[in-house]
C-alpha cells in the first residue's frame, strides 16, 4: 500500500462565533490513507475541535476540520495533518485586534438596529394618530 502525502494544509477564517470567537477551518486534499487532523496550541497541546469532514475522490482523501478560537495570551494555533510517519503542518497567528473588531461590529450593528426600530415605531405611531383624526 502506497502512502501519498496531500497538499499543505490551508487555514481559512470562516466567520465569527456569537460568543466572541473566530471560526477557523483547516483543509487539505490528496491524502492516502486518510490522515488525522489535529488543532494544536503553541505548546503543542491538542485543542478541542469539530468533527473532521472527510471525502474520498480519485485523487485521495480530502479533509476539513473546524475550530473556534478565542482571544488569549497567544493567538497562535496550528493545524497538523498526520499519517503514521508523515506530517504536514500550518500555523496561523490571529491579531488581538481581530477579536476586538468583532465586538465593535456587534455594538455598531446593535445600535443601528435599535435606531431603525425606533424610527419605524415613530412612523407607525405618527400614521396611526394621523389617520385616527
Amino acid at each position: 500500500m502506497d502512502i501519498v502525502l496531500g497538499t499543505q494544509p490551508v487555514i481559512t477564517m470562516e466567520g465569527y462565533d456569537n460568543s466572541g470567537g473566530i471560526n477557523l477551518a483547516c483543509e487539505s486534499r490528496g491524502w492516502y490513507p486518510k490522515p488525522e487532523v489535529l488543532w494544536l496550541d503553541r505548546e503543542g497541546v491538542t485543542l478541542t475541535a469539530e468533527d473532521t469532514d472527510t471525502h474520498r475522490d480519485p485523487e485521495g482523501f480530502r479533509v476539513k476540520r473546524g475550530i473556534t478560537v478565542y482571544n488569549s495570551g497567544s493567538n497562535r494555533v496550528y493545524c497538523r495533518l498526520q499519517q503514521r510517519h508523515h506530517m504536514r503542518e500550518t500555523e496561523i497567528i490571529i491579531s488581538s485586534n481581530v477579536f476586538h473588531l468583532w465586538k465593535s461590529a456587534v455594538t455598531i450593528i446593535s445600535v443601528l438596529v435599535l435606531v431603525i426600530a425606533a424610527g419605524l415605531i415613530a412612523v407607525v405611531v405618527h400614521l396611526v394618530l394621523y389617520y385616527k383624526k
